[in-house]
């Protein structure tokens, strides 16, 4: 048998040491077995960006959300008294959400009922004031201080409806029953006293002289939730509402009063000026790919205008 001798072959090379099998495949072993730590490594990495994302996307609908429910209720009320209702809080069945409306005066000019107005009819004017005795109380003709031929009440009023298109909604509002309704209003008489009602439907309630109905340009905004995306339909003139933010699936509110009640709903019997705050609870969610990531948001917002009253 041949053997390898340094005493024999003292610089032979024949004899140089190779990388044997098991080296290869320990060598093999450990580079797989980084590989594999490193592949997954990267995997969680990007698992972990991907939930971020999807959290991220849910906190920010769910700020801003937040923050447009916020800054209307925060408006509530301006230029009203507290005998209009100017928040309601419309329950939802159930967990079903809630509905939200939301009220203001966009001129600080308010015109008086001067002559009845009932239910059923379709009369096209609102008398606004009058100059033929027995005059109500409240509804004399405001002198025309500029003398432009227009009562100083109306002319503001005419000013706003044209510079806003030449037709608004006008509101009637009367404090005993603690109803109202919108009118489209599209001019003024000769005289100055009367708006004249552009549509010809029925009018839906009774509202008298002696009830101290009122017209206000009024702003009416509705939140509700529908079909996951959160929706403001502004007045009631028939327009698409406006998209705020989808992904929702949670609309919840809560009126908290002065005195410490709370109350799921809130409608034109409840004093608003008596509320502490409203509470918004909002649950946003995001599909992924093996689950739903859910988050909600609660806020509580107070009406400051309560405070000019």
């Amino acid at each position: 048998m041949a053997t390898c001798s340094t005493a024999q072959r003292p610089s032979t090379r024949n004899c140089a040491s190779g990388i044997s099998l098991v080296e290869v495949l320990v060598a093999l072993v450990l580079t797989v077995g980084l590989m594999a730590a490193g592949l997954t490594i990267s995997f969680s990495a990007r698992a972990a960006l991907v939930t971020d994302q999807h959290r991220t996307a849910i906190n920010q609908n769910l700020r801003a959300g937040m923050d447009l429910l916020g800054l209307d209720i925060r408006q509530a009320g301006e230029r009203l008294p507290s005998d209009v209702s100017v928040i309601e809080i419309l329950d939802g069945s159930g967990a079903a959400p809630d509905t939200l409306v939301l009220r203001r005066n966009l001129l600080s000019v308010v015109l008086p009922l001067c002559d009845d107005i009932s239910a059923g009819t379709s009369t096209d004017n609102v008398v606004i004031a009058d100059s033929v005795a027995p005059i109500p109380a409240g509804c004399d003709a405001l002198p025309d201080a500029n003398s432009d031929g227009w009562p100083d009440n109306m002319e503001v009023w005419r000013d706003y409806r044209i510079e806003n298109g030449g037709q608004v909604l006008a509101y009637i509002y009367n404090p005993a029953s603690q109803v109202g309704e919108y009118f489209e209003y599209d001019a003024e008489d000769g005289s100055g006293f009367k708006l004249h009602r552009n549509n010809g439907d029925p009018w839906q309630y009774d509202h008298a002289v002696t009830d101290q109905a009122r017209v206000y340009i009024l702003e009416q905004r509705t939140f509700r939730l529908v079909d996951g995306i959160l929706q403001c339909e502004i007045d009631s003139e028939g327009s698409a509402p406006l998209s705020l933010v989808d992904h929702i699936n949670g609309f919840q509110l809560r009126a908290f009063f002065a005195d410490g009640s709370i109350q799921e709903s809130l409608g034109p019997t409840d004093d608003w000026t008596d509320l502490d705050s409203i509470e918004v609870a909002l649950s946003a969610e995001s599909q992924m790919k093996d689950r739903t990531m859910n988050r909600q948001l609660t806020t509580r917002f107070f009406p400051r205008n309560i405070l000019s009253r």
